[in-house]
């Protein structure tokens, strides 16, 4: 059965082709003709030929397909093929329906660019939180964030990363096949991964000068030792919420080259894990602590986190569209 509106422009047989030279084969191929009575040697030619101009999967399910299939890019054989045909094919289904090709190649699709997402994220988060470790090395006194903080920061956040599996991929992400490219990654960190460290630098300036002053009623420099402790604790609960809170709502911000929430949805467990790891390092810092008991951050503090948070999402849409206009692609 051939499609709607196209009829084959010739049969050609075994013995036609074999008189056929390498450039009337590659206008044969290139053609809509049907090709009869093959040996094995014909067909692993028509397929050499094809893949001159295109990529070529090759169905069989007999010894004599099996040379025609190790030369396609892709061999496809069916569960009930003679041995030799399965052990040459890339692909065997299990089922009579070759529909499930289609579904396999946009499942690999959205396998990928997953995958991507997770690395790209991880990679432009971690570069950012160490250029914000050592611009607050520059200046601070004291650690902007103690040990235990940092590793609750990485486990949310990797928690929140596990959803990323399941997550929705836009569908324009999906017509075309993706190449993989590491120098992509690197592209990605050094440009996405500041955008985060400049809204920590704000926040340092917050807590030291604004927030910290304000709450012990003097600047670091003029207070006892003990009260000292008492704002060290303080800046270090406000950065690590801010981190938290910038750092999981990023995943949604970055994992689509669109305007999240508006043109593109994360999936259910995204969101899911996302806001439960925010909910869960504010609750950590305002109710628990870390060893230096609760942190009293005021509404100042959070009011001006609302504000980092929305400018955050901002300027990643701008430097995302930046991204994409000089790349091409975001992931």
């Amino acid at each position: 059965m051939f499609p709607v509106g196209i009829e084959a422009k010739r049969i050609v047989l075994g013995s036609e082709l074999e008189k056929m030279s390498e450039a009337e084969l590659s206008v044969a191929t290139n053609e809509f003709n049907i090709f009869a009575k093959l040996t094995p040697d014909q067909k692993t030619r028509i397929v050499t030929a094809l893949r001159k101009q295109h990529i070529v999967g090759f169905m069989g399910d007999g010894i004599n397909d099996a040379a025609a299939m190790k030369a396609a890019d892709v061999g496809i054989s069916v569960d009930t093929a003679v041995d030799i045909a399965k052990e040459s094919a890339d692909i065997i289904l299990t089922e009579r329906d070759l529909n499930v090709l289609g579904r396999g190649i946009v499942e690999g699709r959205r396998t990928y660019a997953n995958t991507i997402k997770y690395i790209k994220l991880t990679a432009s988060s971690n570069f950012g939180n160490m250029l914000s470790i050592l611009a607050a090395s520059v200046f601070l006194p004291f650690l902007p964030m103690v040990p235990i903080q940092l590793l609750i920061l990485n486990m949310i956040y990797d928690i929140s990363c596990l959803a990323l599996p399941f997550d929705n991929v836009d569908e324009d992400y999906l017509k075309i096949p993706r190449q993989w490219e590491a120098s992509s990654i690197k592209k990605f960190m050094l440009i996405i991964g500041p955008t985060s460290s400049i809204f920590d630098i704000t926040t340092y300036l917050m807590m030291f000068f604004v927030i910290g002053p304000q709450v012990f009623q003097g600047s670091y420099s003029t207070l006892a030792p003990a009260a000292q402790l008492g704002f060290a604790a303080l800046f270090q609960a406000g950065w690590f919420v801010e981190s938290q809170w910038t750092q999981t709502l990023v995943i949604h911000s970055l994992r689509t080259k669109h305007i999240p929430f508006l043109q593109s949805n994360a999936s259910l467990p995204v969101y899911l894990l996302t806001s439960t790891g925010i909910l869960v390092s504010t609750f950590l810092a305002l109710f628990l602590g870390f060893g230096s008991g609760p942190q009293p951050l005021s509404s100042i503090y959070f009011a001006y986190l609302a504000g980092v948070i929305v400018l955050y999402v901002v300027l990643v849409a701008v430097v995302k569209k930046f991204f994409v206009a000089k790349y091409g692609e975001l992931l």
